[in-house]
């Protein structure tokens, strides 16, 4: 059995200042230690979130300015295109007007290669005509 005595007072004494003790040199270190780890940790961690929400805006922002960018090439796709159409049919007018004139000239052409081929041909009947009588009657008309 424990008998209370001196001893005993002694012990809880000799106790409570390695208590004290171990608290200043041991315990409370390293609760600070473990203090400003768990700071830096929590640091950490909002920078994290932070940095991740800053992260995602930047990625919306970039997707939106590339979906603008699209947007904007498709409209200039089409400008472009309504302009090689509007071109496109300005050169098929000019080349139609062109071809018109052309064959407009070639069948002015052709109506006097025609009337003056009709004009030498005349002066040829007359000539083959008299030839033929000649050679029908057998004697000069002239």
């Amino acid at each position: 059995m424990i008998n209370p005595d001196i001893t005993l007072f002694i012990q809880m004494v000799n106790f409570l200042i390695l208590l004290f003790v171990l608290n200043l040199i041991l315990f409370r270190p390293i609760r600070n230690i473990i203090k400003q780890r768990n700071q830096i940790i929590q640091n950490f961690n909002s920078d994290i979130t932070s940095l991740t929400d800053e992260a995602q805006d930047s990625m919306e922002r970039f997707e939106q300015k590339v979906l603008e960018a699209k947007k904007e090439g498709m409209a200039r796709v089409n400008n472009m295109k309504g302009e090689g159409e509007q071109a496109e049919a300005e050169l098929i007018a000019v080349t139609n007007t062109e071809v018109q004139a052309k064959i407009e000239e070639a069948r002015q052409k052709v109506a006097s290669d025609i009337q003056e081929a009709r004009t030498q041909l005349q002066a040829q009947v007359q000539a083959f005509s008299v030839a033929v009588t000649e050679k029908v009657l057998g004697r000069s008309i002239q």
